[in-house]
């Protein structure tokens, strides 16, 4: 989190007002599973059977997620306004505390202007209108309604007029309409609209089955339209936000890159999903590499994979143990019970005969049964033994490593955890407070451990750390504050051996962006060669310093089960990494992941620039 002294650089207030949004705890609460639209591109259609949620199955979700300290309340659907208890549960979530109900919808029910006054009066505080065209004939071609339009801008107007609601407008981006986001901002622009959510289709429900041959564009070939669309952003008064839209496409407005703390959102929405992938190793239902290529979500899953398979091959080098992250974690709440449809109709059809599904197949699951189609891909369950349990210090064990990095308060902390840990002799230690470490550096013939690298985040840190006995190493962190002692350093022309540095990566765009040093010009002063990580050869002039194989604790529960909460909260502080489409010919570009988001989305893509194999 930022400090006061951190606010004091400049951060643009637009920018902090977009992540305190983002930042807010959310309850999403689907009350449908139907709609009076028949969108092209609709994530949801393939649960759409025409029910209504149970009323107090959606009472408790809405009541759970405030009793947890969710404070936006967002009803949604399928079309949410179809519940006949709609306005009931505006009113319980205005009773039930909550800052703020919002609801997600197409806006038809509104063109009733009674209906919309009893919302209001009810308490609804924020509309988000789904529009996806400037006018009838494309709106209403896209979500398969004729009169669409024509009632959701009533409604619009209505709502406008009425001047109680935020009224906020999001657009699916698809190859209908991207080259009309122009238009389509201009006119609801006009009509008083100051935000709109610009969210790229992805290869989930309809979008794939029906439309993935009418939908998806090329955005390169697109780019012009989508900058456009994208300089609205540059008015004071207007706020645009991208959803979905792959990172690698937006070199030139960074900014805009969604804040990857919605990432936690996704993971609820397919809660489920994950579950039984990551206790029971049953695939995705939509991993398939011509499919995961379309999704903004690719190097989520793929790298959630990876930690799997690296867990199960018992494959790393080092473990890391944060000792105060099983405090730090949160109640979970929300998501969405078509999820867990899913999955139940996914079982079910497997469990029938004992078909299994192989990649690429079509699995129709019987509509008076499960009233469910899924393209179920690769859907053969791991064996029991291919996915054992086994507490972290176990695995570590288990695969042979070695080194153990420990993130702890202080020494007694990382003493306690050490001990938990005997095999495991090569210490690396990242700690608030490191009093009393001098006393452990030295040679010892008591311990069957030894200290051999410290994480510093402050020059201070460093110091200390570079004056104690022994030989370990002493890693300093690439900020702003430690750039006058590290060029003081390299100006001396006496930097220690022991010295390396290392680019801290940030769960916030503006700690990024307060902390943040410029990299190039640190490295022009800098020249001693010492070991560098997390920095792109094209900066520093040199291969950085691969990394060991680490499995990270704070993925898992204590008994060694991966959880797709506490793997999010990691991905995004730590794997969310990304390049510019200009790497691609780089000659690092297969060894090199680029930089963190929070960096890229702070200071843009700018700093990498591809090294050609001519130019070496």
């Amino acid at each position: 989190m930022l400090t006061p002294q951190d606010t004091d650089q400049g951060i643009d207030e637009k920018v902090l007002e977009h992540e305190d949004a983002a930042h807010e705890k959310r309850n999403w609460v689907r009350l449908t599973f139907d709609c009076n639209n028949h969108c092209v591109f609709c994530l949801d259609t393939l649960t759409h059977d025409g029910q209504m949620r149970d009323r107090d199955e959606v009472k408790q979700q809405i009541l759970d997620g405030a009793k947890k300290g969710a404070q936006r309340l967002i009803l949604s659907g399928g079309e949410p306004t179809m519940h006949p208890s709609y306005v009931d549960f505006i009113r319980l979530g205005k009773a039930a505390k909550y800052r703020k109900i919002q609801t997600v919808t197409n806006g038809r029910a509104f063109a009733y202007k009674q209906f919309l006054t009893r919302c209001l009066d009810a308490g609804l505080d924020e509309i988000t209108f789904s529009i996806h065209g400037p006018n009838a004939r494309i709106h209403d071609a896209l979500v398969g309604a004729k009169g669409a339009f024509e009632q959701e801008v009533q409604g619009l107007q209505y709502a406008l007029e009425d001047g109680r609601p935020i009224v906020n407008i999001d657009v699916v981006i698809n190859r209908g309409n991207v080259k009309h986001l122009k238009a389509i901002l201009e006119k609801f622009i006009a009509m008083g609209v100051r935000e709109y959510d610009l969210l790229h289709v992805i290869p989930f429900g309809n979008a794939y089955k029906e439309g993935k041959d009418i939908l998806f564009y090329d955005l390169e070939e697109m780019r012009p339209y989508l900058l456009e669309a994208f300089a609205f952003s540059k008015r004071p008064d207007v706020h645009i936000w991208l959803n979905r839209f792959p990172v690698q496409h937006l070199e030139g407005y960074e900014s805009l890159i969604q804040d990857p703390y919605k990432l936690n959102d996704e993971a609820k929405g397919r809660k489920e999903e994950f579950h039984r992938l990551l206790t029971e190793g049953v695939d995705l239902d939509c991993r398939e590499p011509a499919r995961c290529k379309l999704c903004y979500l690719q190097n989520v899953c793929d790298t959630l994979y990876g930690v799997r398979d690296q867990v199960i091959a018992r494959d790393f080098a080092r473990l890391r143990v944060d000792t105060t992250w099983e405090k730090k974690q949160g109640p979970i709440w929300g998501g969405d019970p078509a999820s867990s449809k899913r999955a139940r109709a996914i079982e079910a059809q497997l469990a029938e005969g004992g078909l299994t599904a192989l990649p690429g197949d079509d699995v129709t699951v019987d509509s008076s049964r499960a009233k469910l189609r899924l393209p179920v891909i690769g859907q053969e369950a791991k064996a029991p033994s291919e996915l054992p349990l086994a507490p972290p210090e176990v695995l570590a064990v288990q695969a042979g490593a070695r080194a153990l990095w420990v993130v702890a308060p202080d020494v007694p902390g990382a003493l306690a955890e050490i001990a938990r840990h005997p095999r495991l002799t090569e210490v690396e230690l990242e700690l608030a407070d490191f009093s009393g470490l001098d006393a452990l550096t030295s040679e010892r013939s008591d311990v069957s451990w030894r200290v051999t690298r410290a994480i510093a985040h402050t020059s201070a840190q460093a110091e200390a750390l570079l004056a104690m006995p022994g030989a370990f190493e002493v890693a300093v962190a690439l900020t702003r504050a430690n750039e006058p002692w590290l060029l003081a350093l390299s100006a001396s022309g006496a930097v220690p051996s022991r010295l390396a540095l290392f680019q801290p990566t940030y769960e916030r765009m503006s700690e990024a962006q307060s902390r943040d040093l410029d990299l190039r010009a640190f490295f022009g002063g800098f020249t001693a060669e010492v070991p560098v990580e997390g920095v792109p050869a094209c900066v520093i002039g040199r291969t950085p310093r691969e990394p060991p194989k680490t499995l990270d604790s704070a993925m898992m529960k204590p008994d060694g089960q991966i959880e797709i909460f506490r793997y999010i909260q990691r991905y995004i502080v730590d794997r969310y990494k990304a390049r510019s489409l200009r790497c691609k010919p780089c000659v690092h570009a297969s060894r090199c992941e680029g930089m963190h988001i929070n960096y890229i989305r702070a200071h843009g893509y700018e700093l990498m620039q591809p090294v050609l194999a001519d130019a070496e």
